[in-house]
C-alpha cells in the first residue's frame, strides 16, 4: 500500500531523501544533546 505522497505523480524523490535526511540528523544532534546534558553536568 502506497502513501499519499508516493501515489503523487512527478516527485522528487531526492528532495525527499533530503529531508529525510535532515531530519534524521537533526534527531541525533537532539540525542546527542539531551544526553551531554544528562551526563555532562552544568557547567
Amino acid at each position: 500500500m502506497q502513501t499519499p505522497l508516493a501515489a503523487t505523480s512527478g516527485v522528487d524523490w531526492s528532495e525527499v531523501h533530503a529531508v529525510r535526511l535532515l531530519g534524521v540528523a537533526l534527531a541525533a544532534l537532539i540525542l546527542i544533546w539531551a544526553i551531554r546534558r544528562m551526563f555532562g553536568g552544568k557547567r
